[in-house]
């Protein structure tokens, strides 16, 4: 009974990325919560089924309740949109959404997931409404990932909520209302940025600037830091709906590595903003256990900030990721649970009845017939709902061209000039694709581009930055080209055996 007890107090906070596996379980009590374990698996060269088999490992050493669990979805992963409805109905709000979905992403409405959140309404009747979505093989892979581990149907959080909560408990209700304020969560290959009004999020985006980055050049990467910083407090100030509310400080989550290494004197100088650089820690609840296991955590540059604050406001998440199907799946799993206790109760209680008129032998006949027309439409009811379950299972089955990655990376290297250094390519799998480098000369970038969409696998060639910046005395180009491609198949088929 104990073990029960303690399984149903545990929660746990889950996120996976390319390189790391991190988890934080927090305990709850009468006294209150606080977090009781936090781990950091290194998993850059698993797969996913030897993940799967590292959170089994820590399913069993941990007493993981799917019930109380929670996968993280990291902010680069996530995509948000700032919308203006004419409505203040939260239904008429949902169905504009709907219908708005397919143009505030380039991919099909069944190729994600999306939920949303209302910031607020205006006298003219107009409500601010913040959109977030995420790709649904993102979601499918983790679910198949824990799935595989044993912890079927956990919940699936935005990791910025957690953050939002996180300066709650720094803040500790101090927060000014009707200013802004700056949130960055450093992390080690990605930075975390978001504008908090009224204690809601009410912009956000990645900072493709993290502190792995450019080791030793301290100087360097804190540059570029505040450059994207500078650009993101920009777009706020000009995009966002015309809110552009007086930004009153920047507050940076402070793991060890970021918090000994940033200048904040530099950084108030250069943001013309008061900066606080606050342990990621601070105001947080740890037990003796956790406190020992952060100290023997041998990586200083890895954030935990967002996950404590999803973990300490479990159950107040206001986004909420999990795949319609798979909503519908629960709904019709918890029906058939139901219809089965109601059969078998249904089973006790005619089998009591025809108990007590056993004796009766001109009446044992009949209530025999009645029991076994009752099982009879119990199990007909049975086989509809394992028919349906099944049916939600086949429709999460999908079919990918296969090695179109390699055939892309061929296709850009046949366009791509000496003069052009690709630093990296982001490739969504299916048609996005984002390509980051550097060059000696602006006109390259836009001969690159020009060549890209004459290649004819090409299309939406666009330019999302180009900055020039000294290195070693010469002047180099960054940029950033994103693009869809015109048909993959097309590309596929072109290398077909």
């Amino acid at each position: 009974m104990s073990f029960i007890n303690k399984q149903k107090n545990l929660i746990t906070i889950l996120q996976i990325d390319n390189t790391f596996l991190r988890l934080i379980q927090v305990d709850q009590s009468q006294a209150g919560k606080k977090i009781s374990t936090i781990k950091l698996l290194e998993i850059g060269s698993l797969i996913d089924d030897e993940i799967a088999k590292e959170i089994t490992s820590l399913a069993g050493r941990l007493k993981i309740n799917p019930h109380y669990l929670i996968i993280s979805i990291p902010r680069h992963l996530i995509t948000t949109r700032n919308l203006e409805l004419p409505s203040a109905n939260p239904l008429e709000i949902k169905g504009m959404i709907e219908l708005q979905i397919g143009k505030q992403t380039p991919y099909a409405s069944e190729e994600i997931i999306w939920d949303y959140q209302i910031l607020g309404s205006n006298a003219d009747g107009y409500s601010r409404v913040q959109l977030v979505i995420v790709h649904r093989d993102v979601i499918e892979r983790y679910s198949k990932i824990l799935a595989t581990a044993g912890l079927k149907g956990p919940k699936v959080g935005f990791s910025s909520e957690g953050l939002l909560n996180w300066s709650r408990l720094i803040e500790q209700g101090k927060a000014p209302s009707g200013k802004a304020q700056v949130l960055i969560e450093v992390d080690y290959d990605t930075s975390d940025f978001e504008i908090i009004l009224d204690d809601k999020l009410v912009f956000g985006r990645s900072l493709s600037v993290g502190f792995s980055q450019l080791p030793g050049q301290l100087e360097e990467w804190q540059k570029k830091f505040v450059q994207e910083v500078n650009h993101s407090i920009y777009v706020y100030q000009t995009e966002v709906l015309g809110l552009g509310k007086e930004i009153s400080k920047i507050i940076i989550s402070k793991p060890e590595m970021v918090g000994d290494s940033l200048e904040k004197s530099i950084l108030e100088k250069e943001f013309g903003l008061p900066v606080e650089v606050v342990d990621q820690l601070k105001n947080i609840s740890l037990t003796e256990e956790a406190v020992n296991a952060y100290a023997k955590i041998v990586r200083t540059d890895v954030s935990f900030s967002a996950l404590a604050g999803l973990a300490l406001a479990f159950g107040e998440q206001k986004i909420n990721l999990i795949p319609q199907e798979q909503q519908i799946s629960k709904v019709v799993q918890e029906k058939g649970k139901d219809l089965y206790l109601m059969g078998i109760f249904l089973v006790f209680i005619l089998v009591a009845v025809s108990g007590i008129f056993l004796g009766r032998t001109y009446n044992k006949e009949r209530y025999l017939g009645q029991i076994t027309k009752r099982l009879s439409e119990i199990q007909n009811k049975t086989k509809e709902l394992t028919g349906m379950i099944r049916a939600i299972e086949t429709i999460k089955e999908r079919v990918f061209t296969r090695g179109l990655a390699l055939n892309l990376i061929y296709e850009v290297h046949q366009v791509i000039s000496p003069e052009i250094h690709l630093v990296s390519m982001s490739f969504d799998g299916k048609e996005f694709l984002i390509l980051r480098g550097e060059s000696n000369m602006m006109s390259e970038v836009f001969i690159f581009i020009t060549k890209l969409e004459e290649s004819g696998y090409f299309r939406d060639v666009k330019s999302k930055y180009a900055t020039k910046r000294m290195v070693e005395g010469k002047e180099i180009t960054e940029f950033e080209i994103s693009c869809s491609l015109e048909n993959k198949y097309k590309i596929t088929d072109k290398y077909k055996l």
